[in-house]
């Protein structure tokens, strides 16, 4: 698709620079800059308001620049600007996400005061956000930097805006649609909070209010000593002591103020877990504990590979002090573990054993490995596997192309890759070492992709995806059959922002830790209909699920254990 960029010249828009789309239009990108184009001009954003929004600053506004025109000299859309490998900002609430890609709770805060920041600015232009949902933000692969996005939906002096997500809805908005910058702040507290504890401020169970709605219009927040709240949040306690008095002026006392200035620090507390006890349904036994809270377990063969966020043991020895550590492989023979961390363009990798680095040269936007230590890196257009060899008493690492992806519109995950084909979904699936399965999930055409994973075992491979759509978080299961050709699919609708807590026994069974805190027990077999559900109250979304062959091991804070059934 040929445009042209009003006083610049004309570009050429090709499939590989697709990167979504929208009820709207179209998005392209090339470089650090995207193009939108609307399906009809007509509904294309007024002139008048892209002057409107030029006060916003473009380095932190992902506002409209440049008309982009066709080939009569009509506009049929703008161009803005682009950030490769982006997350949106609901992808960052999942703890499991959080503790697999190593988001601490002080990079989290110092997002939020940079989402606070830019809600003033433009305030100070007489702009509003009105819609400042959990998706009209992106963070950078690093979580440096935020980017405000749909700033095509603000509200200007002369355009007014009417569309907002009833997450973030205020009810006590006056006539129901006089925004203002109360509006906003309302609409930021809730995002943030979800950015600090990873719950929205008015979930959680309360035994008679349920829905936004109720809670919202009654000042019934998660503060409210009535409501449960699920162990999957964060402890309150990590929020600092004035942003945690202006929540409550908030959510509580229905207040509409700025939040705190200035920068502040975020007070870490350490967390006291007790060894698991009291099981009614389910047997735990403690393998060890460790320095630091556990943020990944990797089996292979006799080896268990355990990482904090304060270091790395192998076999409950302690092998090195690498922080952030949220990938590790292993070499085929000896089974040597080798961790992986991504701190700028070019992934460290180290040999726990001989202590060392492993040279390695492959820039990389994002790095994922599977359970059974397999790592994935995306550079550009490709996924490549990470191939570990042997040599001697050393590792070396090469790579092997796994799959060709549209580097826009592809979402890397354990155990495969996801891409969105100009509208129509497709997964490529990694089950074992230089095999790739593509598959057409028609499911998912109508879905945000936010996360997904897939793990396999010796009878079978389960695919568990999260994704958006209409405002709701569903969690969509897939379970295959041999070649990966057809597959059955079962709907979990409305599960919040929990994330996907699983894994595939060599058994062939499928154990997640659901939304509601049990624990889901199904068969990896394509059309088998029974799913068996155990609830105790040791189980928690503050858990993590790992396995070690037919074992299934679970993390809590500093400890792992197996875990079995009674």
């Amino acid at each position: 698709m040929k445009v042209t960029i009003k006083g610049q010249g004309d570009v050429n828009l090709t499939q590989r620079d697709f990167v979504a789309s929208g009820g709207q239009g179209s998005v392209y990108a090339v470089g650090n800059t995207a193009y939108k184009v609307y399906h009809d001009p007509s509904a294309m954003m007024p002139e008048g308001k892209i002057r409107e929004l030029a006060p916003l600053p473009v380095s932190m506004f992902s506002r409209p620049e440049h008309l982009l025109l066709d080939k009569h000299g009509n506009p049929v859309g703008y161009t803005t600007g682009f950030i490769t490998d982006a997350y949106v900002l609901c992808q960052l609430f999942p703890r499991v996400f959080r503790e697999r890609e190593g988001l601490t709770h002080a990079k989290s805060f110092a997002l939020v005061e940079q989402m606070r920041d830019g809600i003033g600015i433009a305030h100070k232009a007489s702009i509003l956000l009105i819609d400042g949902n959990e998706m009209n933000f992106l963070v950078d692969s690093k979580f440096k930097r935020v980017t405000f996005i749909d700033t095509d939906s603000y509200q200007t002096r002369s355009y007014p805006a009417t569309a907002i997500m009833e997450s973030i809805r205020d009810r006590h908005m006056a006539h129901n649609m006089a925004f203002d910058e109360g509006t906003d702040w309302f609409s930021f507290a809730c995002v943030s909070f979800q950015m600090m504890t990873g719950i929205h401020p008015y979930k959680g169970k309360h035994p008679q209010l349920k829905g936004f709605e109720a809670r919202m219009s009654n000042n019934v927040s998660v503060f409210h000593r009535d409501v449960r709240v699920p162990k999957v949040a964060y402890d309150f306690g990590i929020i600092p002591k004035e942003w945690r008095a202006w929540y409550g002026a908030v959510f509580d006392r229905g207040e509409r103020c700025p939040p705190p200035g200035g920068h502040t620090s975020v007070t870490l507390i350490k967390a006291v877990v007790k060894a698991i006890t009291g099981a009614t349904n389910l047997i735990l036994e403690e393998i060890g504990s460790f320095d630091g809270t556990v943020t990944g377990v990797w089996a292979s063969g006799h080896r268990l590979v355990v990482a904090t966020d304060a270091g790395i043991w192998m076999d409950g020895r302690r092998v090195g002090d690498q922080q952030a550590v949220s990938n590790v492989g292993f070499s085929p023979k000896m089974g040597t573990p080798v961790a992986v961390q991504h701190p700028d363009t070019i992934p460290d990798l180290y040999d726990t054993v001989a202590r060392k680095a492993v040279r390695f040269g492959l820039n990389a936007s994002r790095v994922v490995s599977t359970p059974d230590g397999r790592v994935y890196m995306k550079t550009g257009d490709k996924v490549m596997e990470v191939e570990l060899r042997d040599v001697g008493n050393q590792v070396m690492a090469l790579t092997k192309l796994a799959a060709t992806v549209l580097p826009n519109a592809s979402l890397l995950f354990p155990g495969g890759v996801s891409q969105d084909m100009l509208g129509s979904q497709f997964i490529s699936l990694f089950p074992r070492s230089g095999e790739t399965y593509q598959v057409r999930i028609k499911e998912l055409d109508d879905y945000r992709v936010l996360d997904a994973k897939f793990d396999v075992g010796n009878k079978g491979g389960v695919l568990m995806v999260l994704g958006m759509k209409g405002g709701n978080y569903d969690r969509i299961v897939f379970r295959f059959a041999d070649k990966y050709t057809t597959y059955d699919v079962r709907t979990v609708s409305d599960v919040g922002q929990v994330g996907l807590n699983f894994v595939v026994t060599d058994a062939g069974v499928c154990v997640c830790l659901n939304e509601d805190d049990k624990i889901e027990l199904s068969s990896v077999r394509k059309g088998s209909t029974a799913v068996k559900t155990v609830t105790d109250n040791v189980l928690g979304g503050d858990m993590r699920l790992f396995k070690r062959g037919a074992e299934v091991l679970v993390a809590r804070g500093d400890r792992v254990y197996t875990m079995r059934m009674k």
